[in-house]
């Protein structure tokens, strides 16, 4: 019986070691100096006119020194800077979406607007069904 819940325990430890080390691998931080649009969108709560922002404002002032200096992009606030941070670097990180990011996307929290968007497309993809049958 000792030896079945020591197997037991061992298994479950593989798992749970095998479970943060990949959670590890898939948190790739995104380079905010060298990134295109593309990468900058893995930040949840970045979408293409963030991401664009971003950039401009990124080659305007000749990079970021400070994660403080994202500030200055429009849209941009204490919230998003503590999620910029999370998945975000000044100094490392990839500068293109890779395959495993594309595969792997964060989490993503939609704002009010965004899902009832949709569930308007979601209503009109159901009309065109009915209409087809």
């Amino acid at each position: 019986m000792q030896k079945q819940i020591t197997v037991l325990f061992k298994g479950l430890l593989a798992a749970l070691l095998l479970t943060a080390f990949s959670g590890a691998a898939l948190a790739e931080k995104v380079n905010l100096n060298t990134a295109d649009a593309e990468a900058l969108q893995y930040i949840p709560g970045i979408g293409p006119g963030k991401s664009e922002d971003i950039i401009r404002v990124r080659e305007e002032i000749g990079g970021f020194k400070t994660m403080e200096d994202l500030l200055a992009v429009p849209g941009i606030g204490a919230k998003t800077l503590e999620t910029i941070q999370e998945f975000g670097s000044l100094d490392s990180g990839v500068s293109t979406l890779t395959e495993e990011m594309a595969e792997n996307p964060p989490s993503r929290a939609k704002s009010k607007s965004a899902k009832d968007a949709d569930d308007a497309d979601e209503g009109h993809e159901m009309d065109d069904a009915a209409n087809d049958g």
